[in-house]
């Protein structure tokens, strides 16, 4: 499967909505359940975007005002439904929408970032490099290209997606092989 027939496969719709950094702060921000759900993934503590991190989380929803949330729902074809895959067929599609479409909304989001003196907060790990330097306790080699998620400082996404966009995650059948109505992808830029 070549990336021109995941092309095929979605459509991509993104949706952006503005919050106060304190009222998010408030409502979706619980550190304890990020940290649980951080500490079972493999780029623990092996990422630079990643926990356990050197500073208090917490800082960075303390500097900024407002947080404008980006969400981009993928929506599959019925057609893309109906079908059965392979795990690596699975994580094919996955790698060539999810992530295609979280590293092209980087790139938006980080002439944004400058604009605004902001802060872009990405979604899963940084994936600048092959390798991350954290791994050999050495500094990160491109500290501006390396951005937190939400979720590792904190954000509750599946609540964040329920309560501002009136949506729900849904996951990948990987037992069975088949794909979701959609995947969620939600990212932000504190400012």
């Amino acid at each position: 499967m070549d990336e021109l027939d995941v092309k095929s496969l979605y459509e991509p719709v993104m949706t952006h909505k503005t919050i106060s950094t304190s009222q998010y702060k408030d409502r979706f921000v619980d550190l304890k359940s990020t940290s649980e759900a951080c500490s079972n993934c493999h780029m623990h503590n092996n990422n630079w975007a990643c926990p356990d991190f050197q500073n208090d989380e917490l800082e960075s929803w303390d500097k900024y005002d407002n947080l404008d949330l980006y969400f981009v729902k993928i929506n599959f074809t019925k057609e893309a439904q109906k079908t059965k895959y392979t795990m690596d067929q699975l994580q094919y599609i996955t790698d060539n929408t999810l992530f295609h479409e979280r590293n092209k909304l980087i790139d938006k989001l980080e002439i944004l970032e400058i604009e605004k003196d902001g802060c872009l907060l990405s979604a899963g790990y940084c994936g600048v490099c092959d390798e991350c330097s954290k791994i050999n306790n050495k500094p990160c080699r491109y500290p501006d290209k390396c951005h937190f998620s939400i979720e590792s400082i904190g954000g509750l996404v599946p609540d964040t997606l329920k309560d501002v966009f009136d949506e729900e995650i849904k996951w990948i059948d990987t037992d069975n092989g088949y794909l979701p109505e959609n995947l969620s992808l939600l990212m932000g830029l504190l400012y």
